[in-house]
């Protein structure tokens, strides 16, 4: 009970904006397509913003539970970044190898260096279903917006990230939310920058060539960016198209792409907070 009434309480909070945003002047047909765009990405950053806040007050919460605030598992910021351990990657990608790279076991720990300077480090924790780890810049120029998705081999994409600039030598957290997915295997890439064709706002401007086997983000997904992947056709063809829903049977990711930071806000709360109750569970018997 006490579980059920504080999931209430941490979703009430992710979404009390909702009706204030929805009471504020709607854009009518004749509004500009740039504007309508402006004012969802604004939504989105509002409610993102809001998830990120509950997420801090379910960790909050944890303490007084008497619990730790993180949990067991691999934590953003706890990762180091030593290569040549067992169960993990320590490679680095040559020019164009974001396309080809392989799937990973699930448990194993990525730490690459890609072509475009950024080096990813990441792990899952089946605890709160989720990645963690970190991209790092090793160049001396900043890269500028930078984010990272995750493709398991279901067919789900999970991501991007926000986007954010990262400076020479800066590390910036990263997490990714699997809640409700059935997988085990995966790959990641770190991108950076606008993508050819993508336009001013890269995926939030919603189509063009991408960088990775000329796709356009928002779309149903044909030939796919690694290793020219049709669906899932890599592993069996279990995966299903962008545009017809992801296959962990919670919907697809929202189709307007300014809400998917968001949309892997929510999910990394999902999974926080079935971690939660599984342990309040676990420390009451």
């Amino acid at each position: 009970m006490k579980i059920a009434i504080l999931s209430l309480m941490l979703l009430g909070a992710a979404g009390a904006g909702l009706p204030v945003l929805m009471q504020g002047e709607r854009a009518d047909a004749s509004t500009a397509p740039e504007q309508q765009s402006a004012e969802q990405s604004a939504d989105a950053g509002k409610l993102y913003e809001m998830v990120r806040q509950a997420r801090t007050a379910l960790r909050e919460t944890r303490v007084l539970a008497g619990l730790d605030a993180y949990g067991p598992g691999p934590q953003v910021g706890r990762l180091e970044g030593g290569e040549g351990r067992g169960g993990q990657t320590g490679r680095e990608r040559a020019a164009g190898g974001e396309e080809g790279g392989a799937y990973l076991a699930k448990m194993t720990r990525q730490n690459e260096l890609f072509a475009n300077g950024a080096r990813l480090v990441l792990q899952f924790n089946p605890n709160t279903q989720a990645f963690v780890g970190s991209v790092t810049n090793t160049t001396a120029r900043t890269l500028s917006q930078v984010r990272v998705e995750i493709h398991l081999d279901n067919g789900t994409e999970l991501g991007p990230t926000k986007r954010i600039d990262v400076g020479p030598g800066q590390m910036i957290p990263v997490e990714l939310g699997t809640f409700g997915n059935d997988f085990s295997s995966w790959v990641s890439h770190p991108e950076a920058g606008v993508e050819r064709g993508h336009g001013a706002g890269g995926e939030e401007g919603g189509e063009g060539r991408g960088e990775h086997g000329g796709r356009g983000e928002g779309r149903g997904e044909g030939r796919g960016e690694h290793g020219g992947r049709e669906g899932g056709g890599e592993h069996g063809g279990e995966g299903r198209e962008e545009g017809g829903g992801e296959a962990d049977g919670e919907g697809a990711r929202p189709s307007d792409l300014a809400y998917r930071p968001l949309y892997n806000q929510l999910q990394l709360l999902r999974g926080e907070m079935h971690a939660f109750d599984v342990e309040l569970k676990a420390k009451s018997r």
